[in-house]
């Protein structure tokens, strides 16, 4: 998990300085706001300033929680290979994505424990072997519990092999067998998200510090900063009446975050302080690592180089889960346009959360393309009765599948329909109105006619829940591939939103 010098044995109040990252997503080089190369940021500077940290505490541990991998062209084009090496020169934790047998060959290279404690790889032996509930650090005499977001399954291609289990619960039954150990100091490892984080806290015993990850939340020492999501740190009272602290760091590798600990002898928390850092240019690169990265570049750097097109302004994708965006907008109607070239289509319908990097305007490239649809998804056909049809979309509206009961995960973008909905006093959304476009006419849809509808692949499996049934549709032309051709046939393209998705309270 990390490492560290010194012991907390004794008698005296012990000192743990605690770094951490979090959905770094394979930004190991320079970017900017969408995600695109440039100067700004890299992974190097993160490396100088991790070493930098260390440096005058001799107790230190260094946690990432989760999704280190999956988002630019280091993942894309060459898996794990880069990040098991980064990994393992920091000593991370790591995180589950992208299938659980591949994730199995990930693991065994690392160095270092994977926790995660409320994933059920009973199913699984190869995962079983590796990924244990949590870790004790027994020259701190410190326990880490790891756990995930339930909704793992749903989100990412787990499989039918493992399962996810309420974090709470499985932080509790842990918290126990620690405590029987003799251990008094628990940190979590989390990819939960924020608020999450905080209601996880509230529900357990004996954690002190949650270091989370999956919401991409800034935190700030002053909580009216523009563009912060919380305290930094938050305090959650715990069942215990004890303060469990709460940390997370924005995401790709744009901030590293300490928190310094004092912990009395009987385990409990004397002070704690800390902040996120900024990794602007002003922090020097790792001149290692800096290398390492160039030389990891290699691989991709001439494929990613290829010329698709020209966008006539920078869009990103920071509002897409909570209704229409540009580049929502432009990704479901390369979509719609992509499939109508073999076969007629009526709707296209993408998830926001595959939608995972904004843009810059000018010159577009492959690599540009790669960034907001990393996962390798492709296209796929379902068949769906208008009153089916919204049926799905109430439920994406309101967050709740209306046959499973269970949480629609991400919201929606969409080409061919027009969708009006209005939010509730209880903070769900309604659908008003449902209608495709017949010819240059808006008609509403058809309860009894059947629509064939282009997707991805993810969601036809039941991904972010939002069919059920799942429908077993083949893959088509991928993702990536749809939005390339797109932008050859009409660059420059000019992103705007049309009103297609539209909140009735605030028009």
């Amino acid at each position: 998990m990390a490492t560290g010098n010194g012991n907390g044995h004794g008698h005296k109040n012990f000192s743990l300085r605690v770094i951490h990252t979090n959905d770094v997503h394979a930004h190991y080089d320079q970017f900017n706001k969408y995600g695109s190369d440039c100067t700004a940021t890299d992974i190097s500077r993160g490396t100088c300033y991790g070493g930098a940290a260390r440096q005058g505490h001799p107790n230190t541990l260094l946690f990432d929680a989760g999704d280190q991998a999956q988002g630019t062209l280091f993942y894309t084009v060459d898996k794990f290979n880069a990040t098991y090496k980064l990994m393992n020169h920091l000593k991370y934790d790591a995180i589950f994505d992208d299938g659980p047998d591949f994730v199995a060959k990930f693991f065994n290279l690392l160095k270092f424990p994977v926790v995660c404690a409320n994933m059920d790889t009973s199913k699984n032996p190869n995962l079983a072997k590796i990924v244990k509930p949590y870790t004790i650090i027994d020259k701190y005499q410190l326990g880490v519990i790891g756990y995930i977001t339930n909704t793992t399954g749903s989100i990412s291609s787990s499989g039918p092999t493992v399962s996810f289990s309420d974090p709470a619960t499985a932080v509790n039954k842990y918290v126990k067998i620690l405590r029987k150990k003799g251990i008094k100091r628990i940190i979590a490892v989390s990819h939960n998200g924020y608020k999450e984080d905080q209601e996880v806290a509230a529900r357990t015993h004996g954690l002190d510090l949650i270091v989370g990850g999956h919401s991409h939340t800034y935190l700030s020492l002053n909580a009216s900063e523009p563009g912060a999501g919380g305290l930094y740190p938050t305090i959650v009272k715990n069942l215990d009446g004890k303060d469990t602290y709460v940390v997370q760091a924005k995401a790709w590798g744009e901030y590293v975050g300490y928190v310094d600990i004092e912990f009395k002898k009987d385990g409990s928390i004397a002070k704690l302080s800390g902040e996120p850092v900024h990794l602007t240019q002003d922090i020097a690169q790792d001149p290692v690592m800096a290398a390492n990265v160039k030389e990891w570049r290699r691989s991709f750097e001439e494929y990613g180089d290829v010329l698709v097109g020209n966008l006539t302004e920078g869009i990103s994708n920071s509002g897409c889960q909570t209704g229409e965006c540009a580049i929502g907008d432009l990704s479901a109607d390369a979509m719609l346009w992509a499939r109508s070239r073999d076969s007629p289509v009526d709707i296209a319908i993408i998830n926001s959360g595959g939608i995972r990097a904004g843009m810059a305007g000018g010159t577009v490239r492959v690599k540009d393309v790669l960034l907001v649809f990393p996962f390798g998804n492709a296209l796929a056909d379902v068949a769906l009765t208008g009153a089916k049809l919204k049926e799905v979309i109430s439920g994406i509206l309101a967050k709740k599948n209306v046959v499973n009961g269970r949480p629609v995960t991400s919201f929606l973008q969409i080409a061919g329909a027009r969708i009006s909905y209005h939010p509730t006093a209880g903070g769900l959304n309604v659908l008003d109105a449902l209608e495709v476009k017949s010819g240059d006419q808006w008609v509403p849809v058809d309860d009894a006619k059947t629509y064939k509808i282009v997707t991805l692949d993810f969601i036809a499996r039941g991904g972010d829940n939002f069919l059920d049934p799942p429908v077993d549709a083949p893959a088509l032309i991928a993702l990536d591939v749809a939005m390339q051709d797109y932008f050859r046939a009409f660059s420059p393209v000019a992103p705007k939103l049309d009103g297609r998705i539209k909140n009735t309270a605030s028009a």
